[in-house]
Parts: structure tokens; C-alpha cells; sequence
């Protein structure tokens, strides 16, 4: 690589440089970004205030690069974006590399989502661990609650199906689930999944939905005294569609009544006042999931925009067969 001028720079940015710079240009290059951006204002800037950079010419941000850290073992890099009248200058590794040097060279699992064209770059950077391939599924809202799966649609409206509930419901104890999302995708950050989880909690003007699925046999957490949550997913309006994310459900079935639910939930808003989105669920699925695969192949939803979930350093232990549907290709 040559020598980058002297007037290149890479520096950290602010919330509002992050809110406005990260959406914009994820919008930009089609990746489908979701909530016009509040999700990097209110959760990820949160979540490592210190991780958003941006890399400069002469004043112009020609390339940008998230780096969060999630406590002392594991980090997420993610929005590694050059500007396309850049690309091929070393802006966008440098800001990278800068990215790098944030998270530590000693963190155990540095991960990151990668485009499947820059799968060979990424390796070269040490990111040479594979835990699986996202498929990024794609279907109709409207379709699944009025046809595909219609009775449970209508099941789920009338409250018949025992145990599945809003995620905002009393009963759901939220400190459980950073366990659910460490036990099935290796990942270790509380904070995040719970500011994660409220950030859909009680928003439904906004289209941002959770739903969890309880014990009804009588099972209880230990600590909280609560039932036990079997699975919670969240959704959450993006450009083109509807993102899904996390989905962690103990078996296919609860997995369905989650899905299930947060559509009967977008048809319903919409039906009353439309949000002029696309009635399309977008859900980034590990293709090393028999049971999350077989789920949307039986519905037709087919792969649209698939990514490599690399890591450099450990793949975190977990039990793949409970993810869905990961949280967000971003920040994990």
C-alpha cells in the first residue's frame, strides 16, 4: 500500500457525527439500514462511545469503521465503508486498522459480518475463524398471518396461544436474556441486549416491536421467581422492510409463534395507519441451523443478501441450533 498523504486522519466520532455519518452511508450502499438511524444513536453509540470512527482527507470523511467493545474478551467491528470515489487509496484499511488498535490486539473474539466479496481481505487481517453463513431471508408480512400461517395468525390475535407475550409484559424477566443470547451466539454484553430489548419495548408508533415466548409448566427462574423465557425475538422498520433481530427460540415451534406474532403485530399497525414500508420481513439466518433453515424454506423465503460471520481470535461457544435470527449484521 502506498503512503497515505499527510493530511489523512482518522478520528473518533460523536454521537451525532455517528447517527448522521454511519446511517447515511449504510443507506448509501444499500445495506437497508433500520430506523432512520435511532438504533446508532440510542444503542450502538452506547454501547462504546469511544468506537465509531471516521477517517478524513483534508476535512472530507472518505471512510468509516465501527469497533465495539463487549467487556474484556470480545469486540464487533462493523459499517466498514470506504467512500466509492476512494476505494482503492488505503483509506478504508486504515480506518480498519485504527478500529483494531481500539479493541486491543489481546481481546480473545474480535468479530465482525462480512460482505462475502471481502471474506479473503478479512482473513488476511486475522479474521480466519468461520462460525457460519447469515442468509438473509426474505418474505411477505401480510401474507404470512393472512395465508401461510393464518390460523395461528388468528390464534395468536385472540390470545390463545399460552405463554407467548409482548416482551413489555411484567412477567418477562429482561435479565435473562443476555443468558439467552450468550448461551446461543457466544456473545457477552448484558447491557447491550437489555438497552437492546427496551429500545423495542413500548414503541409500537414507531413499528418496533419484542415478543417472548414463557414456560407454562410451572418452571421459574431462580432468581427472579419469574417463568422461564423460552425465546424472544424484536423488529424493527429498516428501509426496503421489516428487520428481525435477535430471534432466539428453544425449538422451530416457539421460533414460528415469535415470528408469527411480531407480523400479526406490523399488519395490525399498519392496517391502522400505514408507515409507507414495504410489508416484507428481512431475517439474517446462520445457515448452520437445520431447524431455523427448514422454518423459512418451508415459507418460501429465499436468501437475498448473504454475509460471513468471521472472528479473529476464539469463535465464543454457542449453541447455534437456538439462533434464528441474529440481533443486526452491524453490531452483531
Amino acid at each position: 500500500m502506498s503512503t497515505l498523504p499527510e493530511d489523512f486522519t482518522v478520528e473518533r466520532c460523536t454521537q451525532q457525527e455517528a447517527h448522521e455519518i454511519f446511517y447515511g452511508w449504510a443507506f448509501s450502499e444499500h445495506w437497508n439500514p433500520s430506523t432512520k438511524g435511532e438504533d446508532v444513536r440510542d444503542v450502538y453509540f452506547k454501547a462504546d462511545p469511544q468506537g465509531f470512527f471516521k477517517g478524513q482527507l483534508k476535512g472530507e470523511v472518505v471512510a468509516i469503521v465501527s469497533a465495539l467493545r463487549y467487556g474484556d474478551e470480545q469486540a464487533w467491528i462493523g459499517f466498514y465503508i470506504a467512500s466509492p470515489k476512494h476505494r482503492g487509496k488505503g483509506f478504508g484499511l486504515a480506518t480498519f486498522n485504527k478500529a483494531l488498535e481500539h479493541v486491543g490486539h489481546d481481546r480473545a473474539s474480535v468479530g465482525l459480518d462480512g460482505l462475502l466479496v471481502q471474506v479473503e481481505n478479512y482473513k488476511k487481517s486475522g479474521f480466519t475463524s468461520i462460525a457460519w453463513m447469515n442468509e438473509r431471508r426474505n418474505g411477505a408480512i401480510d401474507d404470512l398471518v393472512d395465508n401461510q400461517e393464518r390460523v395461528l395468525a388468528e390464534r395468536i390475535s385472540k390470545n390463545e396461544v399460552t405463554g407467548l407475550v409482548d416482551l413489555s409484559d411484567p412477567l418477562v424477566d429482561l435479565n435473562q436474556l443476555p443468558a439467552i443470547e450468550q448461551r446461543f451466539s457466544g456473545l457477552k454484553r448484558p447491557e447491550f441486549v437489555k438497552d437492546w430489548a427496551n429500545f423495542h419495548i413500548n414503541h409500537h408508533k414507531e413499528r418496533r416491536f419484542g415478543a417472548a415466548v414463557l414456560s407454562t409448566d410451572g418452571t421459574k427462574d431462580e432468581k427472579s421467581g419469574k417463568p422461564v423465557v423460552l425465546g424472544y425475538a424484536c423488529v424493527r422498520p429498516a428501509v426496503s422492510s421489516y428487520r428481525i433481530g435477535p430471534l432466539y427460540a428453544t425449538s422451530p415451534e416457539v421460533a414460528k409463534q415469535l415470528l408469527v406474532k411480531l407480523a400479526n403485530n406490523v399488519v395490525q399497525a399498519e392496517r391502522q395507519e400505514s408507515y409507507n414500508i414495504p410489508l416484507k420481513f428481512d431475517v439474517d439466518v446462520p445457515n448452520t441451523n437445520p431447524g431455523a433453515v427448514k422454518l423459512f424454506d418451508g415459507l418460501g423465503w429465499k436468501d437475498t443478501f448473504p454475509s460471513m460471520r468471521m472472528w479473529k481470535g476464539t469463535v465464543p461457544e454457542h449453541d447455534v441450533s437456538g439462533v434464528y435470527a441474529v440481533s443486526t449484521l452491524e453490531v452483531a
